[in-house]
């Protein structure tokens, strides 16, 4: 069953969301106002999950509406989100609401997440975070007349843009860059831009905005108390220093800064507040970044290619991850955590996260690859579609897991461009389209009788078709 979409309030994409943090390096999160429950609702079956987000404490409402949960199945998916109470025979009920997010819509498993409040600048945010990356379908409330109506075509700019490297001279006063006297930056989430120099002045935010929901959010509540000897000690305050550049040197700032976020301000923990930052983050979001839980599946730059920055031993990238991993480990300590508090915590990524552990079952029948090389899938138009061995590994988030080992043919739709329908040709690249694998050639011919891995995505992130077929004789 669906957990929180991306970790966030307003998404269930929750976990992203990406998510979220898809967080601490991830998406960016949304909060709200929590909303008392109004009146008590007539009965309805089988009920209603009520929770928090973990990153942002704010409420939100689940209730199942499938015909096939049961009061049973719906209590135990419960169970699984975060402050969770569940209420069997009731539905949700606010006396205002953003809206509402169908999950699965018309499917046994359907679900329905309700966004309690009504500060309306949130509305195309939480539409796009729902449609977009959590592949439901946004029912407005407070946001009728606001948002898109359901059905309508994506939001211009709410499609992926795939991560490219720009090389430029560097600003004014700034030494020679490492690349031949250039700075190259791959304008992306999980990109870096040289140690010492700001990310945001490098590479476009606007792109790295397409790559996870974005959503203002309160940062947390947790304050250093006066007098704390940190804030007199000349070491520690140098390491925190240490810390803000390589912050600021990535695209974390794109949703963590008040300099370089959208106009409604920086989402959850940002590098400006004060007087100790990172008394912004949640305990979910320093674990992040010690590592001490998992963010793989929001994807990583090798070294090499990211300026000398890695994400695989810390949350957030660095070019010393012990050094980074010290750090927030001390800022775990010092508010009462060990490692073991999050032994059971879900890896960050949300949906990501939960689509890297899906495992196929063989393609209704039409689905799939037939004779003429012809591919059908079901769910609406695509901007991927792959074509796998049954074995491979589940694509995920660029730039290194949408290429799992295993992939035979990739097609990707320009995000300016219209998105395929159903019915393309195994190895045609299409008018704006290209072939996102072979780099060069045609693929690698289907053998006879083989089962291979049907995968298609609406956008990054948002698969609609995924299934095993049987090559055709």
């Amino acid at each position: 069953m669906k957990q929180e979409l991306l970790r966030s309030p307003h998404v269930m994409l929750g976990a992203a969301l990406l998510v979220s943090s898809l967080g601490g390096l991830g998406a960016c999160q949304k909060a709200e106002e929590k909303a008392a429950p109004g009146p008590e609702p007539a009965a309805a079956a089988p009920g209603r999950c009520v929770y928090t987000s973990p990153f942002t404490q704010a409420e939100e409402c689940r209730d199942y509406t499938g015909k096939g949960w049961s009061a049973e199945t719906a209590e135990a998916d419960c169970k699984a989100l975060a402050k969770s109470a569940f209420t069997k025979a009731e539905s949700c009920t606010y006396p205002t609401s953003l809206g509402r997010c169908v999950l699965d819509g018309g499917k046994d498993d359907e679900t329905s997440i309700v966004f309690p409040g009504e500060d309306t600048a949130q509305c195309t945010s939480t539409q796009r975070g729902c449609e977009l990356f959590g592949g439901g379908k946004f029912v407005p409330d407070a946001c009728e007349g606001v948002v898109d109506a359901p059905g309508d075509p994506t939001p211009e700019g709410s499609v992926f843009e795939w991560p490219t490297e720009a090389c430029v001279d560097p600003k004014a006063g700034e030494p020679s860059g490492q690349s031949e006297g250039k700075v190259c930056t791959f304008g992306a989430i999980s990109g870096c831009t040289e140690p010492g120099r700001n990310f945001a002045a490098y590479a476009s935010c606007e792109a790295v905005l397409t790559q996870r929901p974005y959503w203002p959010a309160p940062p947390s509540d947790f304050k250093t108390p006066e007098g704390d000897p940190r804030l007199t000690d000349t070491q520690w305050l140098g390491e925190l220093a240490w810390v803000t550049e390589q912050v600021e040197a990535c695209g974390c700032v794109c949703c963590h800064s008040e300099k370089a976020a959208p106009a409604e301000g920086p989402s959850n923990w940002y590098i400006e507040a004060g007087p100790i930052w990172t008394d912004s983050f949640y305990p979910t979001g320093l674990a992040l970044a010690a590592g001490w839980v998992s963010s793989a599946a929001l994807g990583a730059y090798p070294p090499d290619q990211n300026n000398g920055f890695s994400r695989d031993v810390a949350g957030l990238p660095t070019t010393d991850p012990a050094r980074m991993v010290a750090f927030f480990e001390g800022e775990l300590l010092r508010r009462g955590f060990k490692k073991e508090d999050f032994a059971d915590e879900t890896p960050f990524g949300g949906p990501l996260y939960e689509q890297s552990l899906y495992v196929p079952s063989d393609c209704d029948a039409g689905l799939g690859v037939d004779a003429a090389g012809k591919i059908t899938w079901t769910g609406g138009d695509a901007r991927y579609v792959y074509v796998l061995s049954a074995d491979a590994k589940n694509p995920g988030v660029p730039p290194n897991l949408d290429l799992p080992e295993g992939t035979m043919w990739r097609l990707d739709v320009a995000s300016k461009a219209a998105p395929v329908k159903s019915g393309i040709t195994y190895g045609e690249v299409l008018p704006n389209t290209q072939q996102g694998y072979p780099a060069d050639g045609s693929p690698e011919k289907l053998v006879p009788g083989t089962k291979y891995y049907l995968y298609v995505w609406a956008d990054v992130g948002v698969p609609i078709t995924r299934c095993l077929f049987d090559a055709p004789l």
